[in-house]
């Protein structure tokens, strides 16, 4: 994932969640206008990502499991 900022367009009537991310405000604003032209009606927000939170991965840990209890004749009852 790039860290970079970015901008989106985003409709709430739209059928998917926005992917494309635009490196400029301008592109995004030209791309919601286009959006809107085929959508009378519907609103287009271009929203600009300026910070992300993520945490760091988490060790992988190994334990080691007992062995099974079981009566020395192997009949579980």
């Amino acid at each position: 994932m790039s860290e970079q900022q970015f901008w989106l367009v985003w409709n709430p009537e739209g059928q998917r969640p926005p992917t494309r991310q635009h490196l400029s405000a301008e592109s995004a604003g030209d791309e919601a206008e286009r959006l809107a032209a085929h959508a009378p009606g519907q609103s287009f927000y271009v929203l600009h990502a300026v910070e992300v939170r993520r945490t760091a991965e988490a060790p992988v840990e190994t334990i080691a499991l007992a062995e099974p209890d079981v009566p020395d004749d192997e009949i579980p009852f």
